[in-house]
């Protein structure tokens, strides 16, 4: 995501035609420009995503494939080599960081009890700083 930020503020830098002797910081730019990094867009997209997810009914396809990753997680095997990033990995790590956890079913449960009130679950995301 990093490499995605640095390519957006190269590019804001061209529209504001800012150039070396007279560089200005990516806080600056962003609030010049009005915009923010994508990085945090996508992480905010993400929570939404998930958000629908949760709310969506239980035999939707969205929510079954969800279940079995939860439920399946520790049982089956893991992959020889480096661990490949999933959605389901990233979806733990930005839960991590709300200390939500999401290692079995009735953590899934809660979950989703919690993403059925709307201004709470989109509380929780302006609640934590993305950087």
């Amino acid at each position: 995501m990093e490499k995605l930020d640095i390519c957006h503020r190269k590019h804001l830098r061209a529209i504001m035609n800012v150039r070396y002797p007279s560089m200005i910081s990516n806080k600056t730019l962003y609030l010049r420009c009005n915009t923010c990094p994508l990085s945090e867009r996508v992480q905010l997209a993400r929570w939404k995503l998930l958000g629908h997810v949760l709310r969506s009914p239980e035999n939707s396809p969205a929510q079954s494939a969800l279940c079995f990753v939860v439920n399946q997680v520790t049982i089956l095997p893991g992959r020889r080599g480096r661990h490949r990033i999933n959605l389901f990995d990233v979806l733990k790590s930005d839960l991590k960081n709300r200390d939500i956890s999401l290692n079995d079913y009735s953590d899934l449960l809660s979950l989703r009890m919690l993403a059925s009130d709307r201004k709470k679950w989109q509380d929780m995301f302006d609640l934590v700083d993305p950087g």
